[in-house]
């Protein structure tokens, strides 16, 4: 009984388990049933539409992914791809079919070719414009050697087999595309640039002085309407003509190639070189080789001689002598002195004056010396007399007359003729820091004469001119301190005023100014008037 029973049990666990492995198998099978109800298996898009897995779920919010073993898409290729799209509980097999129904487009494009060239097809269109790969060829094959404008079909066909024709231009020109000229010859007309012998006319001219040299200028010309680029290319093709010379001179004296030249005639410019550079140094002949190379690189090769002796004749100085001249003179040193020697290239000729002093009385010595290029010297010592000048009151005072006969009128009134002194000696002395004080007819002289000199000058000047013209005037001095000044009084007979021709930073014209007005000047300028007033008469 007790086996019975077990043999019992055990069949029961069997069918049991059977039992619910239907269920679930049934339940899975209904589950896959509704994963595939919510699936779009095949697809089908135009080429370029960017493909998402959200496009094979039927229910917007439902969610999805392509697996990795998917077909990559490639929306510019038209065909099938094999998909499997991940719901969230199983994958499923999808395909996608890319297609192709629209034509490519693309715009015209118009070319210029040189007669005999040609160009590709792609050339003719531009702005090509298509979701997949298109190809483009001729429709109709072009005359490549018909001259002038025609009219030519481009084909142009996508990878989904869509065609399309563009009618575009083609040109072939009858003008070449380069012309060479010689540099320096005859400018070419506008129909040396065709191949046909047609009419053209320049659009850009060309200038004659720019074919002198070697370059590429651009050209365009206008054929039956049309307008084509050319170049012109000016070349220089024939070396330069040059004749030279022997040259006979010294050793040690620079040489340059263009020192052999007898003539030179080329359009573009010619530079010289030495091949192999000569020997200075050595006495005799030698060859020496020239090139001659123009701007187009032609080159002509010439060879002179060159015949060096050694110098050894020292130079010679005349004319130097002693010399003599007053203090504060320049001296002439070179005056009628001159230079000789068997070779004059390279002379150098000094004079050392730097012992001598040109203000102070005495005799000084000067050295002339003449050096030649192969070092041979000689030099020439004088004496240079510096004599103390004398200043004489005749000389000053004839100096002031000559100015007074230039500036002043027998009609002028007194006041007029104080103040065409005063401008005067303000417009005609140059001031400097510097003068000697005490000798009022050497500051004179230095200001009529010289005309340069500090403000005691410009002050005894003016005194020496005013006296000549019968003016009643009187010095005046600033109270010494660590700087001077000096002025003038001027009486026209209705008392003193101030009258200061030195000029000032500041530009004031003190012409017969009152002690009033000098006072408030001077209050405001550090002083620089301020006299002892018990020295002078009482200024108005």
């Amino acid at each position: 009984m007790a086996d019975g029973t077990k043999k019992g049990n055990h069949t029961g666990i069997i069918i049991v388990t059977a039992i619910l492995a239907g269920v679930i198998m049934l339940a899975l099978i209904g589950m896959g049933v509704r994963e595939r109800g919510r699936v779009y298996r095949e697809r089908s898009v135009e080429a370029g539409v960017i493909v998402h897995a959200q496009d094979f779920l039927k229910n917007p919010e439902d969610r999805g992914y392509f697996t990795t073993d998917s077909d990559i898409i490639d929306a510019s290729k038209p065909g099938e791809y094999h998909l499997k799209l991940w719901t969230g509980l199983s994958a499923q097999d999808c395909r996608l079919t890319v297609t192709d129904t629209v034509p490519p487009a693309a715009a015209p494009n118009a070319v210029c070719v040189a007669y005999g060239g040609s160009c590709e097809a792609e050339e003719l269109v531009t702005d090509i414009r298509d979701e997949t790969d298109v190809q483009v060829s001729f429709a109709q094959v072009p005359d490549f050697s018909k001259f002038g404008r025609q009219e030519v079909k481009v084909r142009l066909v996508d990878a989904g087999g869509n065609s399309a024709e563009v009618a575009s231009e083609l040109i072939v020109s009858q003008v070449v595309e380069q012309l060479d000229m010689e540099a320096g010859g005859t400018v070419p007309s506008p129909e040396d640039f065709l191949l046909d012998g047609e009419k053209a006319e320049f659009v850009t001219g060309i200038d004659p002085a720019d074919c002198m040299k070697p370059g590429v200028q651009t050209v365009a010309l206008e054929v039956d309407g049309i307008v084509y680029e050319s170049r012109l290319n000016i070349v220089d093709t024939i070396p330069p003509e040059v004749s030279v010379h022997n040259i006979e001179g010294f050793t040690l004296l620079p040489r340059k190639p263009e020192d052999f030249i007898e003539s030179v005639e080329d359009v573009t410019e010619v530079k010289a070189y030495f091949v192999t550079p000569p020997d200075l140094t050595v006495p005799g002949s030698q060859s020496v080789e020239i090139r001659f190379v123009d701007e187009g690189g032609n080159e002509t090769v010439r060879t002179a001689e060159l015949i060096l002796a050694e110098d050894t004749e020292a130079p010679v100085i005349t004319g130097a002598k002693d010399l003599s001249i007053i203090e504060g003179q320049a001296a002439a040193y070179r005056k009628y002195v001159t230079v000789t020697d068997n070779c004059p290239e390279g002379l150098n000729f000094t004079v050392d004056s730097s012992a001598v002093n040109l203000n102070q009385a005495g005799v000084y010595p000067v050295v002339y010396t003449a050096e030649d290029y192969a070092g041979n010297s000689t030099s020439v010592t004088v004496n240079l007399t510096v004599q103390e000048r004398k200043y004489d009151i005749d000389q000053v005072n004839a100096a002031a007359d000559e100015i007074l006969a230039e500036i002043l009128k027998p009609e002028m009134e007194p006041i007029e003729k104080v103040r065409a002194i005063y401008n005067y000696v303000r417009s005609h002395v140059y001031y400097i820091e510097h003068s000697e004080k005490g000798d009022y007819v050497r500051a004179a002289y230095e200001g009529l004469i010289e005309k340069r000199g500090d403000c005691y000058v410009y002050a005894c000047t003016t005194k020496v001119l005013l006296t000549r013209a019968g003016i009643k005037n009187m010095d005046i001095e600033k109270i010494p301190t660590r700087t001077h000044h000096y002025w003038n009084l001027v009486n026209l007979g209705d008392g003193w005023y101030h009258l200061d021709t030195t000029p000032r930073s500041d530009h004031p014209d003190i012409f017969m100014w009152t002690e009033e007005q000098l006072m408030a000047y001077t209050a405001q300028h550090f002083y620089p008037h301020n006299y002892d007033h018990s020295l002078y008469p009482e200024v108005n």
